[in-house]
């Protein structure tokens, strides 16, 4: 007769506990957080810890990895972004294949700098070397407001170019057309008035021998160390550009004439053609 009874009774006791579990385990759900673990159920990250107390080292160490790594990209990008700048200036310095750097107007090497000419009315062009080597005043205003516009066009371009981000070739193509409009005066002007408008703008006008190899060209010819190339095959040479393309011209079996000058006087020499065996500097001084 007590058996009913007796399993109503332990049906409710087992009910109760498991309401009581259920109930616990839904507000520990509410108030621990929780991580998703790919292909399973929403899991705890106390239940995580516990069953791997190692995950909440390895989570801060995969963090501090990215942190690094992100820093590492943004530093890389901003050395490009300076390499690529520093890449347009020297273009820029280096405009005709050759470093067109302001004179020092006194024969030596061109500096890399833009400080003032010795004997320069202004910083960028020295309008009276062109008076005082016989030009008349007005061409000699006329080739300094001509050389003013390129200038700037210049400065423009390669604003622009940093602005729009250009590459490399669109950068240099564009300041090539620069350049081409001033190698026009070499055909519009005579040597003697090229030469002085080179002088004038700190360009090189003048091929100086640094040292010479004793058994090639030059040396069995008698060129030695301080002369200026002036005229190769009958060329007039302004810059060591002027002297390779000259050099390789032509026919190797033939006679060229090479004037030099040396100390004020002009030297004449008959050679090869070919290498003269060497080295140079581009320079600039008063004609």
């Amino acid at each position: 007769m007590n058996h009913p009874l007796i399993f109503i009774t332990v049906a409710l006791a087992i009910g109760v506990v498991i309401g009581v579990y259920v109930q616990s385990d839904s507000e520990i759900s509410d108030l621990t957080p929780t991580t998703l673990i790919p292909g399973s159920a929403i899991v705890s990250a106390d239940r995580i810890t516990a069953i791997n107390p190692d995950t909440d080292r390895s989570v801060a160490g995969l963090g501090e990895l990215n942190r690094l790594l992100q820093n590492e990209i943004h530093a890389r990008q901003q050395l490009e972004s300076k390499f690529e700048l520093l890449s347009r200036q020297m273009d820029d310095l280096d405009r005709n294949v050759q470093s067109f750097n302001r004179a020092t107007g006194t024969g030596q090497e061109i500096n890399d700098d833009d400080s003032n000419t010795p004997g320069s009315d202004n910083n960028w062009f020295n309008e009276q070397a062109l008076i005082d080597s016989g030009m008349p005043d007005s061409q000699a205003s006329e080739l300094m407001a001509y050389y003013e516009q390129l200038e700037l066009e210049r400065l423009y371009l390669r604003d622009q170019s940093i602005r729009e981000s250009w590459d490399r070739a669109k950068y240099r193509e564009a300041m090539q057309t620069i350049t081409n409009k001033e190698d026009d005066l070499r055909i519009r002007l005579n040597e003697s008035e090229y030469d002085a408008y080179l002088f004038a703008s700190g360009q090189p006008n003048r091929v100086s021998v640094t040292s010479v190899l004793t058994s090639a060209q030059a040396g069995t010819a008698g060129i030695i160390t301080g002369d200026y190339i002036i005229r190769y095959d009958d060329q007039r040479i302004y810059n060591g550009f002027d002297l390779r393309e000259a050099t390789a011209g032509g026919s190797i079996s033939d006679t060229v004439a090479l004037e030099v000058e040396r100390e004020g006087e002009t030297l004449l020499f008959y050679l090869p053609r070919g290498p003269l065996g060497i080295r140079m500097n581009s320079v600039s001084i008063a004609p």
